[in-house]
């Protein structure tokens, strides 16, 4: 493959340059330096919170020393530590913070919704998953009985419906939340499970800014992705090559122009290793 002068490789981070064991291996660290030796960049793309990328998972890939970019919340946040200021930094309304409080507050097994903010969850009711992810990420876990008791500002809220929704719960689902059209997306992961971002904010909108940022196009810059999951078909359609993991979803790999080994065998390093250092 024929490289251009600049080259930019976003990358999932769970199901994908994550190990299952949710940690980055030695030799996916050591593949990360030598992109940013060859003056490239390894560009973390996570929908984890901004806390965790910033504070755990760049600084576990060394990316404050090398001068890295990462990007949380689906790109909420959007970090350039070689000159430590923020590229994107943004948040939900406080006003349609509360429609959509006063939408779901209640209504717990139609309705579970997680507030996340840049350290912390605010539920309505203790979740399984919720949980485990917050304690994966070491952040706060507040369950509230108010609004006022969401007392952070807030990047992107997840809904997840009732077990095997039915069409018409979807439909309504989507009616409720059409006043809240204006400000926030309504990404789809499952027929149960949805997000709620910042309209236009997604993984393949960080490939925009940060290109943007750096004063690169596509004439001389070469982009790459990688992903495993749902929030990442827009990534896919961003970038030049994307590179799906072997564990990720099937309609996923079905975009792919390559698909690498799983995450549990370092795929992404591999992959950079053998067509792109």
């Amino acid at each position: 493959m024929k490289l251009k002068e600049n080259v930019l490789i976003f990358s999932d981070l769970d199901g994908s340059a994550l190990a299952s064991t949710h940690e980055f291996s030695e030799f996916t660290k050591n593949v990360v330096k030598k992109v940013y030796d060859k003056n490239y960049y390894f560009i973390p793309v996570t929908a984890r919170c901004t806390k965790d990328t910033f504070e755990q998972q760049s600084i576990y890939l060394e990316l404050d020393k090398l001068g890295g970019i990462a990007a949380a919340n689906n790109g909420t946040h959007i970090y350039d530590f070689k000159k430590n200021n923020w590229i994107r930094k943004e948040y939900i309304s406080k006003d349609t913070l509360k429609q959509i409080f006063n939408i779901t507050y209640g209504k717990i097994g139609k309705y579970k919704v997680h507030f996340i903010a840049d350290d912390a969850y605010f539920v309505y009711g203790p979740g399984e998953n919720s949980f485990y992810w917050s304690e994966i990420m070491k952040i706060d876990y507040k369950v509230i009985d108010s609004f006022e008791e969401i007392d952070k500002e807030i990047n992107h809220i997840t809904v997840v419906l009732e077990k095997e929704p039915s069409q018409e719960s979807i439909e309504l689902f989507y009616k409720n939340f059409a006043i809240i059209s204006n400000e926030l997306d309504i990404i789809k992961y499952t027929d149960r499970v949805y997000e709620l971002a910042i309209k236009g904010i997604h993984k393949g909108s960080v490939v925009k800014e940060v290109l943007n940022y750096l004063g690169l196009d596509q004439s001389n810059t070469t982009t790459f992705g990688f992903g495993d999951s749902f929030n990442d078909f827009e990534l896919a359609q961003e970038v030049d090559n994307f590179i799906a993991m072997e564990n990720g979803l099937k309609e996923l790999k079905e975009k792919a122009s390559f698909i690498t080994k799983t995450n549990d065998e370092n795929g992404v390093a591999n992959y950079i290793i053998e067509n792109i250092l």
